[in-house]
Protein backbone atom coordinates (compact mmCIF):
# COMPACT_ATOMS: atom_id res chain seq x y z
CA UNK A 1 0.00 0.00 0.00
CA UNK A 2 1.56 3.37 -1.07
CA UNK A 3 2.03 6.40 1.69
CA UNK A 4 -0.97 8.22 0.44
CA UNK A 5 -3.34 5.66 0.85
CA UNK A 6 -2.23 4.25 4.62
CA UNK A 7 -2.56 8.11 5.35
CA UNK A 8 -5.82 8.54 3.90
CA UNK A 9 -6.93 4.65 5.51
CA UNK A 10 -5.75 5.68 8.72
CA UNK A 11 -7.77 9.39 8.31
CA UNK A 12 -10.67 7.28 8.31
CA UNK A 13 -10.71 4.99 10.97
CA UNK A 14 -12.57 5.57 13.92
CA UNK A 15 -10.87 7.30 17.22
CA UNK A 16 -10.11 4.43 19.38
CA UNK A 17 -8.32 2.55 16.90
CA UNK A 18 -6.26 5.79 15.42
CA UNK A 19 -5.40 5.79 18.85
CA UNK A 20 -4.14 2.00 18.97
CA UNK A 21 -2.70 2.28 16.15
CA UNK A 22 -0.54 5.58 17.24
CA UNK A 23 0.13 3.22 20.50
CA UNK A 24 1.19 0.16 18.50
CA UNK A 25 3.85 2.65 16.34
CA UNK A 26 5.06 4.27 19.51
CA UNK A 27 6.52 1.52 21.22
CA UNK A 28 7.27 -0.30 18.28
CA UNK A 29 9.84 2.85 17.84
CA UNK A 30 10.70 3.36 21.51
CA UNK A 31 11.63 -0.62 21.85
CA UNK A 32 13.52 -0.75 18.46
CA UNK A 33 15.27 2.48 18.79
CA UNK A 34 15.90 2.77 22.62
CA UNK A 35 15.16 -0.46 24.38
CA UNK A 36 17.31 -2.24 21.85
CA UNK A 37 20.92 0.02 22.96
CA UNK A 38 20.66 -1.83 26.46
CA UNK A 39 19.45 -5.66 25.72
CA UNK A 40 21.33 -8.12 24.32
CA UNK A 41 19.08 -8.54 21.97
CA UNK A 42 15.52 -7.59 20.61
CA UNK A 43 14.40 -9.07 17.68
CA UNK A 44 12.61 -7.36 14.88
CA UNK A 45 9.07 -6.01 15.31
CA UNK A 46 8.99 -6.22 18.83
CA UNK A 47 7.30 -3.92 21.39
CA UNK A 48 8.13 -3.52 25.06
CA UNK A 49 5.30 -1.39 26.79
CA UNK A 50 5.63 1.47 29.72
CA UNK A 51 5.48 1.42 32.95
CA UNK A 52 7.74 -1.24 33.55
CA UNK A 53 10.92 -2.68 35.95
CA UNK A 54 14.39 -3.38 34.35
CA UNK A 55 17.34 -5.12 35.70
CA UNK A 56 20.30 -6.21 34.47
CA UNK A 57 18.96 -6.58 30.93
CA UNK A 58 22.18 -6.84 28.67
CA UNK A 59 21.33 -11.26 30.08
CA UNK A 60 18.41 -11.08 28.26
CA UNK A 61 17.47 -11.71 24.79
CA UNK A 62 13.71 -11.04 23.02
CA UNK A 63 13.14 -12.25 19.79
CA UNK A 64 11.16 -11.12 16.77
CA UNK A 65 7.47 -10.26 16.94
CA UNK A 66 7.54 -10.36 20.66
CA UNK A 67 4.77 -8.14 22.81
CA UNK A 68 5.62 -7.63 26.24
CA UNK A 69 2.63 -6.00 28.23
CA UNK A 70 2.98 -3.23 30.55
CA UNK A 71 3.87 -3.24 34.68
CA UNK A 72 6.37 -6.58 33.96
CA UNK A 73 9.45 -7.39 35.01
CA UNK A 74 12.49 -8.54 33.71
CA UNK A 75 15.54 -9.12 35.37
CA UNK A 76 18.88 -10.77 35.88
CA UNK A 77 20.77 -11.20 39.14
CA UNK A 78 24.48 -12.84 39.01
CA UNK A 79 24.85 -13.92 42.37
CA UNK A 80 27.13 -16.48 41.52
CA UNK A 81 29.38 -14.97 39.43
CA UNK A 82 28.50 -16.70 36.10
CA UNK A 83 25.98 -14.67 33.67
CA UNK A 84 22.79 -15.97 33.92
CA UNK A 85 20.90 -15.75 30.31
CA UNK A 86 17.14 -15.25 30.23
CA UNK A 87 15.78 -15.52 26.59
CA UNK A 88 12.14 -15.09 25.00
CA UNK A 89 11.46 -16.76 21.69
CA UNK A 90 9.91 -15.44 18.90
CA UNK A 91 6.24 -14.42 18.70
CA UNK A 92 5.48 -14.32 22.46
CA UNK A 93 2.96 -12.27 24.21
CA UNK A 94 3.55 -11.44 27.91
CA UNK A 95 0.97 -10.25 29.55
CA UNK A 96 0.77 -7.42 32.28
CA UNK A 97 2.09 -7.82 36.02
CA UNK A 98 4.81 -10.53 34.75
CA UNK A 99 7.60 -11.01 37.20
CA UNK A 100 10.83 -13.26 35.09
CA UNK A 101 13.63 -13.20 37.16
CA UNK A 102 16.88 -15.25 36.28
CA UNK A 103 19.97 -16.52 37.68
CA UNK A 104 20.93 -19.12 35.78
CA UNK A 105 19.19 -20.25 32.36
CA UNK A 106 15.29 -19.16 32.19
CA UNK A 107 14.09 -20.26 28.45
CA UNK A 108 10.56 -19.09 27.02
CA UNK A 109 10.04 -21.15 23.44
CA UNK A 110 8.73 -19.32 20.78
CA UNK A 111 4.90 -18.18 20.63
CA UNK A 112 4.55 -18.44 24.15
CA UNK A 113 1.11 -16.75 26.08
CA UNK A 114 1.32 -15.63 29.64
CA UNK A 115 -1.97 -14.01 31.15
CA UNK A 116 -1.46 -11.41 33.95
CA UNK A 117 0.09 -11.88 36.87
CA UNK A 118 2.71 -14.92 36.04
CA UNK A 119 5.89 -15.21 37.93
CA UNK A 120 8.39 -17.25 36.70
CA UNK A 121 12.02 -17.71 38.18
CA UNK A 122 14.75 -20.07 38.02
CA UNK A 123 15.58 -19.20 41.73
CA UNK A 124 14.39 -19.12 45.62
CA UNK A 125 15.18 -16.89 48.57
CA UNK A 126 17.29 -18.70 50.61
CA UNK A 127 15.89 -20.32 54.31
CA UNK A 128 17.97 -22.82 56.04
CA UNK A 129 19.02 -20.23 58.82
CA UNK A 130 16.17 -20.11 61.14
CA UNK A 131 18.57 -17.47 63.09
CA UNK A 132 18.36 -15.12 60.39
CA UNK A 133 16.25 -13.24 58.83
CA UNK A 134 15.05 -14.53 55.34
CA UNK A 135 15.81 -11.05 53.19
CA UNK A 136 19.67 -11.46 54.33
CA UNK A 137 20.03 -15.07 53.48
CA UNK A 138 20.37 -14.47 49.66
CA UNK A 139 19.36 -16.43 46.66
CA UNK A 140 19.00 -20.08 46.37
CA UNK A 141 19.61 -21.40 42.53
CA UNK A 142 17.22 -23.77 41.31
CA UNK A 143 17.01 -25.97 38.32
CA UNK A 144 16.85 -24.25 34.77
CA UNK A 145 13.16 -23.04 33.23
CA UNK A 146 12.11 -24.10 30.05
CA UNK A 147 8.20 -22.84 28.97
CA UNK A 148 7.74 -25.14 26.02
CA UNK A 149 6.82 -23.15 22.22
CA UNK A 150 2.93 -22.68 21.84
CA UNK A 151 2.03 -23.28 25.64
CA UNK A 152 -0.27 -20.98 27.64
CA UNK A 153 0.05 -19.71 30.74
CA UNK A 154 -3.45 -18.69 33.10
CA UNK A 155 -3.35 -15.53 35.25
CA UNK A 156 -1.15 -15.85 38.59
CA UNK A 157 0.54 -18.77 37.39
CA UNK A 158 3.47 -19.44 39.24
CA UNK A 159 6.62 -21.54 37.55
CA UNK A 160 9.74 -22.14 39.68
CA UNK A 161 12.21 -24.42 38.38
CA UNK A 162 11.23 -26.09 36.05
CA UNK A 163 10.43 -28.02 32.52
CA UNK A 164 7.21 -27.49 31.02
CA UNK A 165 6.91 -28.75 27.87
CA UNK A 166 5.10 -27.42 24.12
CA UNK A 167 1.90 -26.57 23.90
CA UNK A 168 0.55 -27.18 27.18
CA UNK A 169 -2.10 -25.65 29.32
CA UNK A 170 -1.67 -24.38 32.88
CA UNK A 171 -4.78 -23.59 34.29
CA UNK A 172 -5.46 -19.87 36.22
CA UNK A 173 -3.31 -20.09 40.04
CA UNK A 174 -0.96 -22.85 39.62
CA UNK A 175 1.93 -23.45 41.04
CA UNK A 176 4.40 -25.45 38.99
CA UNK A 177 7.07 -26.89 41.21
CA UNK A 178 8.31 -30.05 38.77
CA UNK A 179 8.00 -30.81 34.71
CA UNK A 180 4.84 -30.66 32.71
CA UNK A 181 5.26 -32.69 29.73
CA UNK A 182 4.24 -32.25 26.29
CA UNK A 183 0.65 -31.68 25.27
CA UNK A 184 -0.73 -31.57 28.88
CA UNK A 185 -3.34 -29.62 31.02
CA UNK A 186 -2.03 -28.94 34.60
CA UNK A 187 -3.87 -27.37 37.17
CA UNK A 188 -4.11 -26.92 41.21
CA UNK A 189 -0.86 -25.73 43.77
CA UNK A 190 1.03 -27.80 43.43
CA UNK A 191 0.32 -28.15 39.62
CA UNK A 192 -0.82 -31.84 38.59
CA UNK A 193 -1.50 -32.89 35.15
CA UNK A 194 -5.23 -33.86 34.36
CA UNK A 195 -5.33 -33.75 30.52
CA UNK A 196 -2.97 -34.76 28.15
CA UNK A 197 -3.17 -35.19 24.03
CA UNK A 198 -3.21 -38.66 22.49
CA UNK A 199 -1.06 -38.70 19.37
CA UNK A 200 -2.72 -41.85 18.62
CA UNK A 201 -6.59 -40.74 19.13
CA UNK A 202 -5.94 -37.42 18.44
CA UNK A 203 -7.79 -36.10 21.25
CA UNK A 204 -7.47 -34.42 24.68
CA UNK A 205 -8.03 -37.21 26.95
CA UNK A 206 -8.04 -37.46 31.34
CA UNK A 207 -5.85 -38.79 33.00
CA UNK A 208 -6.27 -40.80 35.83
CA UNK A 209 -5.41 -39.14 38.47
CA UNK A 210 -8.94 -36.93 37.84
CA UNK A 211 -12.47 -37.04 37.28
CA UNK A 212 -12.32 -34.02 35.93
Amino acid sequence: MSLVRRIVAFAREPMIEKTETISHWYWLLKTQGYYRRFFKKIGAGSRIIKPLRLKNVENIEIGAGVMVHKSCWLQTEMPFNKPAKLSIGDGCVIGNFNHITCVDSLLIEEKVLTADGVFISDHAHDYRDPARPILEQGIQPGRPVVIGSGSWLGENVVVMSCRIGRNCVIGANSVVLSDIPDYSVAVGAPARVVRRFNQQTKCWERTEMTSL
